[in-house]
């Protein structure tokens, strides 16, 4: 999932109008759900967009690298 910057806030060391992956966020401990929610980032046309695919997703990917 791909997203673009859209505040004037830098995000990940990037800036307005740059993209960034999921993973650099996941990678950055920052949820993308909350920066979408404050108007930071949003999807990239294209990439699946809802707030619930983005939480399976990151509870997904944790459950893969979980170790008990």
């Amino acid at each position: 999932m791909s997203y673009t910057i859209i505040s004037d806030k830098t995000v990940c060391g990037k800036q307005k109008g740059d993209s960034l992956t999921n993973k650099e966020l996941q990678d950055a401990g920052v949820s993308a759900e909350t920066l979408i929610a404050g108007n930071h980032i949003k999807a990239i046309a294209g990439t699946e967009t809802t707030a619930q695919t983005v939480v399976s997703s990151i509870k997904q990917e944790t459950k893969e690298g979980a170790t008990a």
